[in-house]
């Protein structure tokens, strides 16, 4: 095993103890805690073995098992942003709801106030 191997299995291995950390402390629900640890441990066994991403390669006609996992990076990458960006909107159009209603409650009683 070479050196940058074992960082980044290390690596890898910190990172799967503070998923279970977040999970043990509530901060994640076992389908997010699963679907993590699912993907770090691919990460960590493409380490161990790099052969594999490579016969991946191959079997989807992709050159080299590194662009592989580029290309697999950059698909992931691009889905969390989209998880993200509906989390947002949906967060953005709460937020529009609520502020509407404290913003009619408000009216009604200055209304009420008055008479």
């Amino acid at each position: 095993m070479t050196f940058i191997q074992i960082i980044l299995l290390v690596l890898v291995l910190v990172i799967l103890w503070r998923l279970y950390q977040r999970l043990a402390a509530g901060e994640l629900t076992r389908r997010e805690f699963v679907e993590w640890f699912l993907l770090w441990l691919a990460a960590g066994y493409l380490v161990i073995v790099p052969e594999t991403s490579s016969y991946l390669a191959t079997v989807v006609g992709v050159g080299r098992g590194s662009d592989l996992v580029v290309y697999l990076a950059i698909i992931l990458v691009f889905y969390l942003l989209f998880k993200i960006f509906l989390r947002l909107e949906r967060s953005e159009r709460a937020l529009t709801t609520i502020v509407r209603q404290l913003a009619l409650k408000n009216t009604e009683d200055k209304k009420d106030s008055k008479e």
